[in-house]
């Protein structure tokens, strides 16, 4: 089973600056004071453009090695044109309720069924248009009250297009008349077959699952994903969010599987063939997108909170990790009940996890559909509680705003996702702690934003002007509708804010709703005009770009800034942009908090009063604007700023800085050694935990090479011994560096640390000492039990490090992932280790070794025709770098001659592949 969407950044830059392009030329010609900026840390970039990703496993993952093409980015040097404009599609029947009676066959991967639909009509007419993707439909028929079904004639297209069912009436119907129609069915569509599901994906329909020769583990599955027109590929109807209907579904399958839909379980009946039925009811009217199926085998861990039951379907086999993953749930549900004023929505909530999910998870009504891989136990869960605690809370989220409240259309699915995303922001405020929110959440949306703003995606939050309603629900504009809702939040003032948003929930819940709506909903609460506020941050596209000046006059007591927009309009881009920007900014000054106003000009020039000349300025206080940032400072100044400003992203920027000057060529050693000493400052401080991390990453980086130093070996050893895990783990790994075999006896006796982090990271470091002891501990260390072979990955990975040749017979055995292998778990879905096992073949030179193992698996998933598998075993012929793997490339061509995204991975790992041989 792959696993590859547990990656974390290890080390995330500040705000402004993105992890994801440092590595690549700005498609855009940067202002000329910009580009000098830019150049000046270009040292300190080098290495951070090497930014990685970690598993919760501790594998190490380069970005451009796992994805070695970009599907996304757009050339900026030549003009865009405009996307057509979408309309909301014209309705011409109102689906009133939805039965579905299915039963599935997994070897042909189909469902099979009828579906009951009760609609009426919004104009007299003699036929009707429904949607159905890819099926073949056996029957249609009016279903009799009194008499018999009316079988009618009917015309299918086939395909995927918006009414491509034709549905002769009886006769002609009038305007409101209501009648019933019958379908029977099967579905066709084979998401498996999709090369746009690499790594896990939504798929269209349903994603059937079963064991294969390469993941022999994979559990017998089956599930959906309706957003944006998903469900047409499963069932007939009308495929549109603006329409509203009741659902219930009926489903049987083999014993012991388990059907789980939305709303109530009516009924549930064992059958004499070894089969079970499941009569799931919704009655709560909802749009097509939000109906949602999952089969499987599932326990159910039910909590409560006021009365609501809440439900979380996990694996038999992981009960105790469901339970310590889904804790706060209750807490969730009371949080976003009271922030909103309005309880949550139904009478119960359900949590489906399930494999090969993309990141995160997908909200329907009264329930969500989310990956396996937020399930830990609980030293795991621990670590990263901030990363899945966070998908939990969007779509627990998206129970309010995307259901209660509907987008009318998806034009405006910011009013959903972005609005998930921040919502969880404020949770992570209140549960974790307001820097928290800052350093993880709004870093993320922020660098993550800029990022694909430099790679060419540049759209406003809301448009008409789309090719694909997924672009609007998926891409990266519900990112900056987040960032903007923290802008207006901040422009509003907390007390404001929650009455708005309070006010819109109320006045809107259980009906479509638009962004016009949301802002009629602030200007009814405050009385402020925020007409300028949509029109620069939604519905154009473009950030600010400044530059900060400072100026202190002695003789007058005052300090100018002097702030210019260097930003300039696309002239390459269609959609509408922001010339200049105007809003409320606050600076900070020595301790003090000013607000500013910024008016939409090229240059505005602020005064304040100080007595002596400030120590401490700093523009934008928590990085509130999105925006990009050019203020020069000296060393002298960002020290004292990382040491005592109240803002922790500017703290944070700060170190970032301060390495840049430490890179320069210029700087003496006095400075260099002043740096050091600042950043030591920090780690052995008592600010959070995530800057004190940063700072640590900083030093580590900065001084590699180096011989460490007693200061510094010291820090680190009361480091290890008094934090908590992530700074421990940081810590072990810096203390590895020195390679210094003194340390082994330390290293081992972290292999019985609770978290497997920690774990991983005392591994790699006993691996580099090269100490005797080593090879024995590493090789021990495999049966230490651990959530999903944790403990075979480290010992893979300190193998790796420590170069010993007897190394090689464990990575083999991991790499033939053999039910005979007797030493680490097999009952668990694991892929993870493979990858290591071949990472470290190639360390010991012995990755000829283990290419026929992978190549004989690759020659199975093309007979099994699994994308996902195919690719897998592709990207480990690529890490054992073997030229016998150049061979596959003629067969993959083959294989996808027909589809343009899988050939575009095919030539990205070809070429990672020779240039590896080189």
């Amino acid at each position: 089973m792959v696993i590859l969407a547990r990656f974390v950044l290890n080390l995330s830059p500040p705000i402004g600056i993105s992890c994801r392009t440092l590595s690549q030329n700005p498609p855009f010609t940067m202002p000329n004071q910009l580009q000098k900026h830019k150049s000046a840390s270009a040292k300190f970039n080098t290495w951070l453009s090497r930014f990685f990703l970690v598993t919760k496993f501790g594998m190490v993952f380069y970005a451009a090695f796992l994805f070695p093409f970009n599907l996304r980015a757009q050339s900026a040097d030549s003009i865009r044109p405009l996307p057509p404009v979408q309309w909301m599609r014209t309705q011409t029947v109102d689906i009133h309720h939805i039965a579905l009676d299915l039963r599935f066959d997994f070897a042909k991967k189909q469902a099979l069924g009828e579906a009951e639909i009760t609609l009426s009509l919004l104009a007299p007419t003699t036929q009707i248009t429904l949607d159905a993707g890819f099926m073949t439909i056996q029957s249609v028929a009016i279903k009799g009250c009194t008499e018999k079904d009316t079988p009618v004639n009917f015309t299918y297209e086939g395909g995927d297009k918006n009414d491509n069912l034709l549905i002769p009436l009886d006769r002609k119907y009038d305007a409101c008349e209501k009648l019933t129609l019958r379908i029977a069915y099967h579905t066709n569509y084979h998401n498996d077959s999709d090369p746009n599901n690499l790594w896990g994906s939504y798929g269209k329909g349903l994603r059937f699952f079963s064991p294969t020769s390469t993941e022999p583990r994979k559990r017998r599955q089956i599930w959906s994903m309706g957003e944006p027109y998903g469900n047409r590929y499963w069932f007939p109807g009308w495929d549109a969010p603006g329409d509203f209907r009741t659902t219930e579904l009926r489903a049987t399958v083999e014993q012991p599987l388990t059907v789980i839909s939305n709303g109530k379980l009516v009924s549930k009946k064992n059958n004499p063939d070894a089969t079970t039925t499941f009569h799931w009811k919704m009655d709560t009217p909802h749009a097509n997108h939000q109906t949602s199926i999952v089969v499987g085998e599932y326990l159910d861990f039910q909590q409560t909170w006021n009365g609501i039951e809440l439900h979380n379907f996990g694996y038999p086999d992981e009960q105790a990790a469901t339970r310590a993953s889904v804790e706060r749930l209750p807490d969730m549900v009371r949080f976003f009940s009271e922030i909103t004023g309005n309880q949550y929505p139904y009478p119960t909530y359900n949590q489906i996890f399930v494999q090969d999910f993309p990141w995160g998870g997908g909200h329907n009504i009264g329930s969500s559909t989310i990956s396996e891989n937020m399930i830990d136990d609980f030293g795991t869960h621990a670590d990263f509680f901030y990363l899945w605690d966070g998908v939990e809370a969007q779509d627990l989220a998206a129970q309010w705003f995307g259901n209660l409240l509907t987008p009318r259309d998806w034009q405006d699915a910011w009013l959903s996702k972005s609005f998930a995303f921040y919502f969880d922001c404020l949770y992570t405020e209140y549960k974790n702690g307001h820097d928290e929110m800052l350093l993880w959440n709004r870093n993320f949306q922020h660098t993550t934003w800029l990022a694909d703003w430099q790679a060419g995606i540049r759209k406003p939050v809301v448009t008409r002007h789309y090719d694909d309603p997924a672009t609007m629900a998926f891409d990266n504009f519900p990112l900056r509708g987040a960032m903007v809702l923290h802008l207006l939040r901040k422009h509003l003032g907390d007390d404001n804010w929650r009455k708005a948003i309070q006010f819109y929930v109320k006045n809107n819940a259980g009906k479509l709703v638009t962004t016009e709506d949301f802002r009629k909903a602030i200007e009814a609460t405050t009385g402020q005009p925020m007409d300028w506020f949509f029109d620069q941050w939604v519905y154009r596209t473009g950030h600010p770009v400044f530059e900060v000046l400072k100026n202190y006059d002695k003789k007058n007591h005052q300090l100018t800034l002097t702030v210019n927009q260097l930003q300039k309009p696309d002239p390459k881009n269609p959609y509408p942009q922001v010339e200049f920007f105007q809003g409320k900014i606050e600076v900070e000054i020595d301790g003090r908090i000013e607000q500013i106003w910024l008016k939409p000009t090229e240059q505005n020039t602020f005064a304040f009063a100080a007595d002596t000349e400030p120590k401490l300025v700093n523009f934008d206080v928590e990085s509130t604007w999105i925006k990009e940032l050019v203020f020069e400072k000296t060393p002298e100044e960002l020290m004292y700023l990382l040491q005592y400003s109240q803002d922790i992203v500017a703290r944070r920027a700060a170190l970032f800085e301060l390495a840049a000057w430490y890179q320069k060529e210029d700087t003496p050693a006095s400075k260099k050694n002043d740096i050091e000493a600042a950043l030591r400052s920090v780690i052995s401080g008592n600010a959070y935990w995530r800057l004190r991390n940063s700072a640590l990453l900083t030093l580590q980086n900065l001084v590699a090479g180096q011989p460490l130093d007693k200061v510094t070996e010291t820090l680190l050893l009361d480091l290890i011994k008094t934090e908590k895990s992530w700074l421990r783990s940081a810590g072990i790994t810096f203390l590895g560096m020195a390679k210094d075999p003194k340390h082994a006896d330390l290293f081992i006796q972290y292999f019985n640390d609770a978290s497997d982090r920690v774990v991983n990271a005392a591994a790699n470091a006993l691996g580099k000492s090269k100490s005797p002891k080593a090879f024995r501990a590493l090789t021990k260390l495999i049966d230490k039990p651990s959530w999903k072979n944790q403990s075979l990955i480290s010992a893979l990975n300190g193998l790796r490090e420590l170069g010993d040749p007897r190394g090689a017979a464990l990575a083999l055995d991991a790499l033939k992932d053999e039910k005979s292998a007797p030493r680490w778990t097999l009952a668990t879905p694991i892929w993870d280790f493979r990858l290591a096992a071949a990472e470290t073949l190639v360390a010991l030179g012995k990755a000829n070794e283990g290419y026929p193992i992978v190549d004989q698996r690759f020659k199975k998933s093309i007979t099994e025709n699994d994308v996902n598998d195919i690719f897998a075993n592709v990207l480990l012929m690529v890490t054992l770098g073997d030229a016998r793997g150049l061979e596959v490339f003629p067969v993959l061509r083959s294989t996808f001659k027909d589809d343009a995204n899988a050939l575009k991975a095919v030539d990205g790992y070809e070429e990672q592949l020779r240039n590896a041989l080189k």
